[in-house]
């Protein structure tokens, strides 16, 4: 999320994997590219902060599956994206390096 914070283009590049997809119902009913997820990343989505409070990791081989709680402030136009979420993440090592492959974000009520 720091990459995304600091809008690392250079960074997001290398750690999300083509074909990615970002599954967050509570903003579309469907997924969204790796396209489209940069594009907002870059764009108009603003975080002013973020935090995990929690994280679990299971490596299965070259995958890996996160379990997390993560809280963040932030925007997205003038859109209040301010929340607490349970986040599923699926990294793929691939070339020797890790890459985040899909997330499932979901808000916490």
């Amino acid at each position: 999320m720091r990459a995304h914070q600091e809008r690392d283009a250079e960074e997001l590049e290398r750690l999300v994997a083509p074909g990615f997809r970002f599954t967050a119902l509570h903003l579309a009913p469907e997924p969204m590219s790796r396209e489209q997820w940069m594009a907002a990343a870059l764009g108009g989505y603003r975080i002013s902060s973020f935090a995990y409070e929690s994280m679990e990791i299971d490596v299965f081989g070259d995958t890996a599956v996160i379990h997390a709680r993560y809280s963040q402030m932030a925007t997205y136009d003038a859109n209040n994206l301010s929340n607490a979420f349970r986040l599923t993440d699926i990294w793929a090592r691939r070339d020797g390096r890790w890459q985040v492959v899909a997330r499932h974000s979901s808000v916490l009520t």
